[in-house]
């Protein structure tokens, strides 16, 4: 996928799961509520994935 479209994608899901969606309430109340969230995040990290912790340093401050 291009990536201003992965870009749109992302900020979509983001929009979703904002507080201010009416979306996110409704699925707040319902049973599959958090298996929804889940899903979402899924989709967000294969689309955007966040960057890994650095394991070693490569210098000391």
């Amino acid at each position: 996928m291009p990536a201003d479209l992965r870009t749109l994608a992302v900020g979509a899901l983001d929009q979703v799961v904002s507080n201010r969606s009416e979306l996110a309430e409704l699925w707040a109340e319902a049973t599959n509520g958090p298996k929804w969230r889940q899903d979402i995040t899924r989709l967000r990290d294969i689309l955007d994935p966040p960057i890994p912790p650095q394991e070693e340093t490569f210098f000391e401050i």
